[in-house]
C-alpha cells in the first residue's frame, strides 16, 4: 500500500516556513476514498494556494453575511 499522499501532505504540513492554521479535510460524497487519496488531494490544494501566493495573489477566504451567533452550551 503507497502512503505517496501522506507523504506529500506530512511535508507540505511541517516542512516549511510557513504556519498552517485551522486546516480541515472532508471527503464529501466519496466514501470510498481512501486516507492516502484524501491526504494527497489535500495536498495538491495546499501546494496550489502556496504557488498562487507566490505569484503576489492574495488569499480571499470565503465570507458569510450571517451575524455572528455565541452558542450556549
Amino acid at each position: 500500500m503507497s502512503e505517496r499522499g501522506m507523504k506529500q501532505l506530512h511535508s507540505l504540513l511541517f516542512g516549511g516556513d510557513e504556519e498552517l492554521v485551522n486546516v480541515k479535510f472532508f471527503p464529501g460524497n466519496n466514501r470510498s476514498m481512501t486516507r492516502d487519496q484524501l491526504a494527497g488531494t489535500g495536498a495538491e490544494m495546499i501546494q496550489e494556494a502556496r504557488d498562487a501566493w507566490s505569484q503576489g495573489k492574495q488569499s480571499n477566504p470565503p465570507k458569510t453575511n450571517m451575524e455572528k451567533a455565541q452558542l450556549m452550551g
